[in-house]
């Protein structure tokens, strides 16, 4: 699967729809999700489905928009933005039970096809704003 159609079933089947089982079949089993290690979740495939299911539990009624990805076979990156409502603990804030929207920048290190490593650029519109990068905690 090319590194760009990768981009697209993560955001689209599995952060969108819910699809968690298709990561047994895109990313290594000891891949690492940066975002999932600095909040303390489990390493490997474990941690990017801890990390899908986090998100799609704490933010309810997602939209998502994929604004472009761009990728070679070794490297990929998805612009893409969300909206819905935030009704459970996240980035460390305790629910708004309000809108709240999301522009990403998400970027897969590939080998073999697969994902090996996952990092995130976020900036997420609450009161004040959180802007968090997974490379620089």
């Amino acid at each position: 699967m090319k590194s760009q159609a990768l981009m697209h079933l993560y955001l689209e089947q599995v952060a969108r729809q819910g699809q968690t089982h298709l990561i047994d079949q895109i990313a290594h089993e000891d891949m690492v999700d940066e975002a999932n290690q600095i909040f303390g979740g489990p390493p490997g495939r474990a941690g990017l489905l801890a990390h899908v299911k986090g998100f799609r539990k704490h933010i309810h009624d997602v939209e998502m928009e994929i604004h472009k990805v761009v990728g070679d076979e070794d490297q990929v990156m998805a612009w893409w933005s969300f909206s819905g409502v935030h009704a459970g603990p996240w980035l460390n804030i305790e629910p708004t039970h309000e809108q709240i929207t999301g522009t990403v920048f998400s970027f897969f290190s590939l080998e073999d096809g697969l994902i090996r490593r996952y990092r995130l650029w976020l900036h997420a519109d609450f009161d004040p704003p959180v802007i968090f990068d997974s490379s620089h905690p």
